[in-house]
């Protein structure tokens, strides 16, 4: 058919051709993924309750450090924004994210796979409005709650706002990868003949040290910010020490961002329910904090100095829910719950008993959130309600098909803790006695794991 055009003509169309696919590639080359980052403080104004521990029955005392929000923002060549949250906080219900989520779709647009709400699970933060409904021997005064609630109908707004911020500082750049290692991290459930005793310190107990870290530079290679990610509890300061604090993951915060001047760093929590920071008593749980905090920020530190692995994959999002089955108490169980002298462990058979009047059953099952954030087969970022514990870690990074696996728990509902089958066994708090403080039914029944691992899997290959 080429004999009817002129070949000047036909010369000229393949010129035109060639020049075209060169603009098409430059114009992929000069369109880069974006970035942004975010931080706004939301230290209450007024002392309040602080979280983490059921024995504490007054305000705080003092702000040793202040508490933040912090965000980092990605939008792809495509124009797809995604926004990771952190907050300093114990943790919070997932109608408090939900909230979030609908007002951020409402005002930038994003999708509920495309934001993510995670908690730095500080025991030196104030109690939570929704979550953790039942943690307190002595229950919150009216003034108290109002005061509690008011702060929360701030944070809700800052988090929103903050969002909003790091969109607008939105710009070209690029991620990478480092990995690192930090020991302060403890598996925390002593055993006895395969059962559990007490909290302490288990060296044969399973743990994760790995410390992955992603870096957003500029277009000229400056540092803009960072996210980290380390498995372990925020629990440095005990029960006794009644002062607001970031505790650890604050004070990692706050190094690094010392350290490198103008940048955001954002701390998530792996799957650290079972691990406790090396403690000690009142006296030394600052400087402990302190400690594990600038042991992350020096290993910060090595790693940028080191060449980073490049992410430049897509990044694919998926957002759902697994049904996580409960095995509930009977009737005449909470009923002789009734007399225990453990007024929480009274508070909630009386809260399961009005349940069962009115329903005729206790809940069978919850809907535990889990998301996932995926560049191609570079990065594999998962996303998982609740406290859970490092099994699931070390599991999943055996088993996702991924360069590289992210584990963060107490990510967009933090509702309880989430025991592996290993676990059922052995029993103890995890398993059992923290479900009280929750407000949960009961322990998870046999098969919860396999459910849970099932869904994970499900979402990671459903993320586009």
């Amino acid at each position: 058919m080429f004999e009817r055009f002129p070949q000047w003509l036909l010369c000229l169309l393949l010129v035109s051709a060639v020049g075209q696919f060169r603009l098409n590639d430059v114009s992929a080359a000069e369109s880069p993924s974006s970035f942004g980052f975010a931080r706004t403080e939301i230290t209450p104004e007024v002392p309040l309750r602080l979280s983490g521990y059921g024995n504490r029955d007054t305000v705080y005392e003092r702000v040793d450090e202040p508490l933040y929000v912090r965000t980092m923002v990605i939008q792809s060549p495509e124009k797809k924004i995604c926004a990771l949250v952190s907050l300093d906080s114990i943790g919070f219900a997932g109608t408090f994210t939900d909230r979030i989520a609908g007002k951020v779709k409402e005002k930038y647009g994003l999708n509920r796979d495309q934001i993510v709400i995670c908690s730095t699970h500080s025991h030196t933060s104030p109690q939570p409005m929704e979550g953790l409904s039942n943690i307190f021997s002595t229950p919150m005064t009216e003034a108290q709650s109002e005061a509690s609630q008011n702060y929360w109908n701030t944070v809700e707004q800052r988090i929103v706002q903050t969002v909003g911020k790091a969109i607008k500082d939105l710009q070209p750049g690029t991620l990478s990868l480092m990995t690192g290692k930090v020991g302060f991290a403890q598996n925390r459930r002593v055993l006895k003949n395969g059962k559990w005793t007490g909290f302490g310190f288990n060296p044969e107990g399973p743990v994760d040290h790995s410390l992955p870290v992603l870096k957003v530079t500029d277009a000229t290679g400056k540092l803009r910010g960072l996210v980290f990610n380390y498995a372990c509890h925020c629990t440095t300061f005990g029960s006794d020490y009644n002062c607001l604090n970031g505790d650890w993951a604050g004070y990692a915060s706050k190094y690094i961002e010392e350290q490198y001047g103008d940048i955001v760093a954002v701390c998530t929590i792996g799957c650290g329910a079972d691990q406790n920071p090396i403690r000690g008593n009142k006296e030394v749980a600052k400087d402990l904090a302190i400690g594990h905090g600038r042991a992350i920020a020096v290993e910060v530190a090595r790693l940028l100095k080191e060449t980073p692995q490049p992410i430049t994959a897509s990044l694919g999002t998926a957002y759902g829910k697994a049904a996580l089955p409960f095995e509930s108490p009977s009737k005449e169980e909470l009923q002789a719950a009734l007399k225990n002298q453990r007024p929480q462990v009274r508070q909630h058979a009386t809260n399961m008993l009005k349940h069962f009047e009115k329903e005729g059953k206790l809940p069978t099952s919850y809907p535990a959130p889990v998301q996932v954030w995926k560049f191609g087969n570079q990065l594999t970022m998962i996303f998982l309600g609740g406290e859970v514990v490092v099994d699931y870690a070390l599991r999943l990074k055996r088993e996702i098909k991924s360069d590289a696996v992210w584990v963060t728990a107490y990510a967009n509902d933090v509702f309880g803790y989430v025991a592996s089958e290993r676990m059922r066994d052995e029993g103890g708090y995890e398993v059992d006695f923290s479900m009280i403080y929750y407000n949960q039914p009961g322990r998870w029944a046999h098969g919860t794991e396999e459910i849970l691992i099932k869904r994970i899997h499900e979402l990671v290959q459903q993320a586009h």
